[in-house]
């Protein structure tokens, strides 16, 4: 972990985030850069700063880089290398693309999504940044002084592809000597035997070489209210959950575990996104590749 990325809105759930990342900056001796994106529907001709300064926005650019100042300069990050930058367009876009180009490891961003049919229709742009970026996120709801995760929910169906990306969570887990608590939800819509799901789960944890996890299996109305309800349960200190990172119809349709999760969880979220599995058909059928 050395470079993290935080965007923020200066809201108070960014500076959940913002709190978050310095200590996981602090734990990993990380890098920490700032970042604030303006949004600017209504000028499309727009193609720097400059041209935005050109247009009498001088003021906000100046009032928007004095916080950033602040904040990078503050008591609590005194230890800890921190930059910023601004930059403009929309939002979610320009953190995905900032993050892939500049090869950030971790995003860690504050969640305040929206509710209801707006939400259906616009999005958060924390879902999609979890929906789009190229690493893992962590998305932080509630106020964290000190992170330092000792218990990590893992929810999964623990099939091949899921192993896509998980090698970055267990830096994490090893980071902080954390005990992986691998996590299968049975519903009714899609139930598996016990058995079935124990001798796969174990094959995972066998595969992945993992030392330190326990296996549970937890039946609920769904995936995402049993991976929250056992995450309270055993009072989890921060819940993991995989994404396909599903865009266009298919999101619609099928919607996505992982932004449910981090849009209704009380503790913090951390995501990655697994490539989609290849079907191939044959005359003997179809098969994963």
């Amino acid at each position: 972990m050395k470079k993290i990325l935080v965007p923020t809105d200066f809201s108070d759930h960014a500076s959940y985030a913002f709190e978050a990342a310095v200590s996981i900056a602090r734990k990993s001796d990380a890098e920490l850069h700032l970042y604030h994106v303006i949004e600017v529907p209504d000028y499309p001709e727009i193609t720097d700063i400059i041209a935005y300064r050109a247009l009498g926005s001088t003021n906000v650019l100046e009032e928007i880089e004095k916080k950033l100042a602040q904040t990078s300069e503050c008591d609590l990050c005194s230890d800890i290398k921190v930059t910023y930058s601004v930059d403009f367009d929309t939002p979610y876009e320009k953190i995905s693309r900032k993050a892939l180009d500049e090869q950030f490891d971790l995003i860690v961003i504050g969640s305040h999504g929206k509710q209801g049919i707006n939400r259906i229709l616009v999005g958060s742009t924390t879902e999609k940044v979890i929906r789009h970026s190229p690493c893992l996120v962590l998305t932080v709801k509630e106020p964290v002084s000190y992170f330092s995760p000792s218990n990590i929910v893992f929810g999964s169906n623990f099939y091949g592809e899921i192993a896509e990306g998980f090698a970055a969570l267990q830096d994490i887990a090893a980071l902080y000597d954390a005990t992986l608590h691998l996590l299968k939800v049975n519903t009714r819509s899609h139930f598996e035997t016990s058995r079935y799901s124990r001798q796969l789960m174990e094959r995972f944890a066998e595969g992945q070489q993992l030392s330190n996890y326990t296996i549970n299996i937890y039946n609920d109305d769904s995936e995402e209210e049993g991976i929250l309800h056992f995450a309270r349960d055993m009072q989890a200190d921060l819940i993991c959950v995989p994404t396909h990172g599903k865009t266009g119809l298919s999101h619609l349709i099928g919607g996505s575990i992982a932004e449910s999760v981090s849009e209704h969880a009380y503790r913090p979220v951390l995501t990655y996104k697994i490539k989609p599995v290849k079907i191939e058909y044959g005359v003997i059928g179809p098969f994963r590749k």
